[in-house]
């Protein structure tokens, strides 16, 4: 088994809540860390949710403020408005409801208001963050991006038409609060798109150069529970146990990104969010099968692991386990009704040259990847998903 021989770290929440009820601990936290003014960051489509209104009753006047109207994509602008408002109001906790940019945008600002050079430094330089941030508490209402899970911020840089990922460990959730009711009734193509985003994680991450025993560990069995769920969670809405199950594997599958990392798919996504607001999990969720076939000759050891893993009752010869686990990928999002190019997204062949050479400045993925890609193989992938 090929894996990184050298040490490795892992940086995980500080705490977990989870379970259907889970949300009612928050009061608790606040009490714990002697927070009188929290602020509250909404993800708009729970404003009117009765589990949030019930929270939001019972934290009372230890909540100084909810903010809504967030954006979808967050930049250093739409930060910068954030903080500015959260110490206006003196808040000493935040609490972030809702998906991946709602929760980055919470680890950002909370990093900031206690490291005011980092603030100064448009939220770029995060060698500037020496103190300990302010507690955070993350409420995932996707399953999901795992951003919960993670020291990572993903952000918008509009003028380079790119999204960027910062890194501190200042950026990791103090708590984090998994309720499967949150997520009951979501969309199916939200479900899918988010669900096939967790399950990236997990593959990635145990293909990534960095993958360690503990790494896999974690992801391997992430991956199970997410092929096990997702399509369940698409059918039925309200289907609890998948709920809870999808939510836990989304969970598991960000633990493993402070210690191993994603790889090609995010690298080569990230170009499509920039540029053409793909959202995120739609856009590795159309990489993901293509990047697959690409790694296929460097790492058929791992797919044989990853095809005993996920799918423990297929009946392939140990030869041709590589080849079906890929087809397994491409034929779940075709299930998933995932959309099969980027053409409906406005790319087209002109966009390849440019796409290209965005993704590969993304050389902290991409230099994780079990194969080092070239520009013609990147330019390769883009332009399959072309047709």
């Amino acid at each position: 088994m090929e894996m990184n021989k050298k040490g490795y770290q892992a940086v995980f929440p500080g705490a977990l809540y989870a379970g259907f009820g889970s949300l009612l601990e928050i009061p608790d936290i606040l009490v714990r860390e002697g927070a009188g003014k929290a602020v509250l960051l909404l993800d708009d489509a729970l404003k009117e949710n009765s589990e949030i209104r019930g929270l939001q009753e019972r934290l009372g006047a230890s909540l100084a403020g909810t903010l809504t109207g967030l954006p979808i994509e967050p930049s250093r602008d739409s930060i910068r408005g954030v903080y500015d408002v959260v110490l206006e109001k003196g808040g000493d906790l935040l609490i972030a409801a809702g998906g991946g940019s709602i929760m980055d945008m919470a680890k950002v600002v909370a990093a900031a208001l206690t490291n005011e050079t980092f603030a100064e430094s448009g939220f770029c330089d995060t060698s500037l963050i020496r103190k300990k941030a302010l507690p955070t508490v993350m409420v995932p209402t996707t399953a999901g991006t795992g951003a919960e899970a993670t020291p990572n911020a993903i952000f918008l840089i509009p003028e380079q038409e790119l999204k960027a990922g910062l890194v501190s460990p200042q950026f990791t959730a103090s708590y984090c609060v998994l309720d499967p009711a949150l997520t009951l009734g979501l969309p199916r193509n939200l479900t899918a798109s988010t669900g096939m985003d967790a399950l990236c994680h997990a593959i990635e991450s145990y293909l990534s150069k960095k993958a360690n025993l503990f790494s896999r560990m974690l992801s391997g069995y992430a991956a199970a529970l997410i092929v096990a769920n997702i399509e369940r969670a698409c059918e039925d809405g309200f289907d609890r146990e998948a709920r809870e199950n999808m939510l836990l594997g989304s969970f598991i599958a960000g633990m493993c990104l402070s210690t191993s990392g994603t790889v090609a798919v995010h690298a080569l996504s990230y170009p499509l969010g920039g540029k053409f607001h793909i959202p995120h999990g739609v856009s590795n969720a159309i990489l993901l099968p293509e990047v697959l076939k690409v790694n296929l000759p460097y790492c058929r050891e791992q797919y044989r692991q990853l095809a005993d893993l996920m799918l423990p009752e297929a009946e392939w010869s140990r030869e041709e386990k590589p080849e079906r686990f890929v087809e397994y990928v491409e034929l779940l999002c075709r299930r998933l009704r995932i959309p099969e190019n980027l053409t409906e997204y406005g790319v087209g062949e002109e966009e390849v040259e440019f796409l290209t050479k965005q993704a590969m400045e993304v050389r902290r993925l991409l230099d994780q990847n079990p194969h080092a890609l070239s520009e013609e193989e990147i330019a390769g992938v883009y332009r399959k998903l072309l047709k």
